[in-house]
Formats: structure tokens, sequence, C-alpha cells
């Protein structure tokens, strides 16, 4: 009767939450530890793609894993490698084992797409948004934890901060272990292992068939293609604005914190309150399709922002897009996506996100080079109308499913 009680929702939110604080700890002092092992700025950037390029293989992966074997094993065994790559990282003696850290780091921070999953399994069609939005208000919140307890830490030691993000990731696998029950069924997980096995699937078929999938299923594969636009037009804003306000006003790292800050207040609030509500108003559909016109909207009056009103307004706007597309694009791919490979679908989405915060800063800096930062932030905003003119054929063939997860959850706790 306790785990009935118990809210998968809740502790998968905590340990989002718990996560990326872990993982935000780090990054802003990651460059330093790479400088001191003495990467330039090619081995700094090399390392940050690492990282990237590992959630991007390695996310589908995992979230298939989680249709097959279930949620918690998963999530456990990520959060374990996590812990061991923090490990490493505190113990690299050179810039190579430096590297291979970050990429075992990136392989266990791939579960977001099994965490998603996990939200797919607990909530209603009605109610997955707002517990979509919840694991995004989770992720926000923890990057501003993360980097508050670094700064406290780094003055210790500069290794303190790397151990310390190593045993919140291990308290994290221990509080899953034992606190989060599994919310993939017995039923839906022999099914999907009757399935492997007429369909004579080799061990290495997982690392493809999220894409066999993805291609075989058109809705899918548009909504896995805007949210790596919507990423890199985003992202290109992040790594560009820095350039455009100290052009434009002059300000300095002070500034720009605070204006990043007032942006991840708006995203947490959007995510973490606003969405269900504005579901239920509308729809799915309808709040991620205002989402991007939302974010095209700010990122072109950006461009063209001489005053610091405008500035607000224009990030504001950006701000609220954001935080209406996030959670939308991952409800609507649980809506889309068969019931056995949810997990390997969003993983898969979650993935293609993870190679656009590569490619936008890329795209972002050379455009730049070239002109000025500006017109990174135009092309941003017409990379997020191309999104919405993708996603707009097919939002009317999007339908929420009669389903009640939520019994999904009470028949597997009775079963074991």
């Amino acid at each position: 009767m306790e785990q009935k009680r118990r809210s998968p929702l809740l502790l998968m939110a905590l340990t989002i939450l718990i996560d990326f604080t872990g993982f935000g700890l780090i990054i802003p002092l990651l460059p330093f530890w790479a400088e001191h092992l003495g990467a330039n700025p090619l081995g700094v950037g090399a390392i940050v793609t690492a990282y990237a390029l590992a959630q991007f293989i390695f996310t589908p992966v995992l979230g298939g894993l989680s249709d097959r074997y279930g949620r918690r094993p998963v999530i456990v065994i990520s959060l374990l490698i996590e812990t061991l790559s923090l490990a490493l990282t505190a113990l690299s003696g050179s810039l190579i084992m430096l590297l291979f850290a970050r990429f075992i780091g990136g392989l266990g921070a791939s579960n977001i797409g099994s965490a998603q999953a996990v939200v797919s399994d607990v909530t209603p069609a009605k109610d997955r948004a707002k517990g979509m939005g919840l694991i995004g208000a989770s992720i926000g919140v923890g990057f501003v934890l993360g980097p508050a307890l670094g700064g406290i830490l780094s003055p210790i030691g500069s290794t303190i901060p790397f151990w310390a993000a190593a045993a919140i990731a291990l308290v994290n696998a221990l509080l899953v272990f034992c606190f989060l029950p599994e919310t993939r069924t017995r039923k839906v997980l022999y099914a999907q292992s009757a399935k492997q096995k007429s369909e004579s699937m080799n061990r290495f078929s997982v690392l493809w068939s999220g894409w066999q999938r993805a291609l075989n299923a058109p809705i899918v594969l548009r909504l896995v293609i805007v949210n790596l636009l919507f990423t890199i037009a985003f992202t290109s804003m992040e790594t560009i604005f820095p350039l455009f306000s100290q052009q434009k006003f002059g300000w300095n790292s002070v500034q720009n914190a605070y204006l990043f800050t007032y942006v991840g207040f708006i995203v947490v609030l959007m995510q973490g309150g606003l969405v269900g509500r504005l579901v239920k108003r509308w729809n799915e559909q309808k709040l991620m399709l205002a989402g991007l016109f939302l974010l095209t909207i700010g990122l072109v009056t950006l461009a063209f922002s001489n005053q610091l009103a405008l500035v607000l307004i224009s990030v504001g706007l950006l701000s609220i897009g954001d935080g209406a597309i996030s959670p939308t694009i991952s409800t609507l791919l649980s809506f889309t996506s068969p019931i056995e490979t949810q997990g390997e679908m969003l993983g898969l989405a979650q993935g293609v996100a993870g190679l656009g915060r590569v490619i936008g800063p890329m795209i972002a800096g050379s455009i730049d080079a070239l002109s000025s930062p500006g017109i990174p932030l135009l092309l941003g905003g017409l990379i997020t109308l191309l999104a919405a003119m993708v996603v707009l054929p097919i939002l009317t063939k999007i339908h929420r499913p009669e389903e009640k997860p939520e019994l999904r959850v009470a028949e597997n706790a009775a079963s074991r």
C-alpha cells in the first residue's frame, strides 16, 4: 500500500532536480579545470563536444533500454555512471583522461528520456504537459542551485566541487533505487520482450532502432526535427547574447548574469505552473505553436533592441516561448509514440536536442565572426519560424490518447 501512495512524478522531479544541481555545480568550473590540465580554447570546446556527443548517441539508447527492462534500473545505472564520471573528472591528471571522463558523463546524463517516460507512464493524457513541465522546472531550478553551490565549494579546493557532485549523484542513485517504484508494468514489459523476439533483434539494434522508428513515423519525425530547430535557435541566443549586450550597452558578466536569471525565472514559472493551466484552456498543439511564434518574435525584436525596456520585453517573450515549447513537444511525442517505445522516442528527441546544443553555439559564433551579434538572433528567429512551418501541417493529426496511465502504476505495484 505504501508504494501506491508514493508519487512517482514528484520523486522523478526530485531526482532530476538533484541530478541537474550536481551537473550545474561543475559546469562553470570545468573550463578552468581543463585549462589547469593544459587545454587551450579548442581543447575546452572538445570536452564540451564529447559530453554532448555522448548524449546524442546514448539518450535514445537508454530510453529504448528503459522500454525493454524498466525505467528504474536504467535510471539507477545511469546515475552510477555519472558518479564514476565525476570521480574520474576529479582524478584526471591529463586532458585525455578528462575527455574520457566527460564522454562517460554524457552517457550517464542520457537518462532524461527515461525520466520523461516515467512522466508519460504515470500521468493521464490531459495532465501530461503539466508533468513534463514539472520536469523542465526541476532542470531550471537545478541550474540555479548548482552553480551557486559550486561557487561556495570551489575556494575550498579545485577538485572539491567534482567530488561533491559525485556524492550527489551517488545519493541520487540510492534515492531512486530505494524509493522510485517501477512505472513500466510487467504486462507491457512482457509484450515488449515478445516483440523483440518476434523481430529477431540483435544486441546492436538498440543503437539504430529509434531512428528507424522515427523515419517510419512522419509525425514523430517532424516533432523531433522541431525539437532540434528550436534548440539550435535558443542556444544560439544564449551563446551570442553576452556579446550582443556588450556591444549595445557595454554590459559585463554581472549584468548578463542578472539577465539570464530573469530568463530562468520565467522559464521555471512557465514550466512549473502555467503550462498545465494553459493546456487546459487551449491544448498542447496550440500552446506549442504559440510558443514557437513567441520565440520567433522575441528573437527578432531582440536583434533590433536599443533600449533596456525593449530588451526585457523581447527576452521575456522568448523565455515564455521556451517555457511553452519544451514540455509540449515531449507531451505530443508521448501521444504519438506507441506505449512500448515511448522511452526510446523521448530519448531520441532529447538526444537530438543535445546535438542542437552543439550546433547552435557553433552557428552563432561563426556568423558573429563574419557580421554582428544581431544577425545570429535574426537567424534564430527564422529557424524558429521554420520549426513552426514544419510542425503546422501535422498538428490536427495529433490527439490525446484515451488512457489512464495511473492505473498501470497501480497494476504494476500489485503484480510485484
